[in-house]
């Protein structure tokens, strides 16, 4: 029994789908075209940002092109208005990028099935299982009562 609560304990933790590429957010003092790679990767790999909606995605990569932009155009010398522009990029590329990374984060738990004892490993994202949350609310929401009248 304290094998089982053990094993469950386990299980029931978040964790990030691939550990060797972890979500990546925009550092001003790295190199910025590892930065921008990294990030244009775990954009497209499908699992890193999985749950990352196609505007945000969109967005990211505008940020990304903007920001180099204004890299290339400073020269390597940035004035104030650049650094506030920069500055400005790379907060909406980590508001995003975080949320998104949040929300693909891969939860896997044992659950029983219904009529036996037999359990088995149910694996959905954060986004998943919230969406999985609010339908089952505005079901409840729809059906106060709980019955079902067939043919009604």
């Amino acid at each position: 029994m304290a094998l089982m609560l053990l094993l469950f304990a386990a299980t029931a933790h978040g964790a990030p789908r691939d550990k060797s590429a972890k979500p990546q957010a925009l550092d001003l003092d790295k190199p910025l075209p590892e930065q921008v790679e990294l990030i244009q990767k775990q954009l497209d790999d499908g699992e890193t940002y999985a749950e990352i909606a196609a505007a945000d995605r969109a967005k990211v990569k505008e940020s990304l092109a903007r920001f180099a932009s204004i890299i290339n155009e400073s020269g390597g010398s940035l004035n104030p208005e650049q650094k506030t522009q920069l500055a400005n990029e790379r907060n909406e590329i980590n508001q995003i990028l975080s949320q998104a990374a949040a929300d693909s984060r891969l939860i896997c738990r044992r659950e029983a099935q219904i009529g036996s004892l037999r359990t088995t490993t149910q694996c959905k994202t954060v986004a998943e299982r919230r969406r999985d949350a609010q339908e089952a609310q505005e079901v409840m929401r729809r059906n106060p009562s709980g019955t079902y009248n067939k043919g009604s």
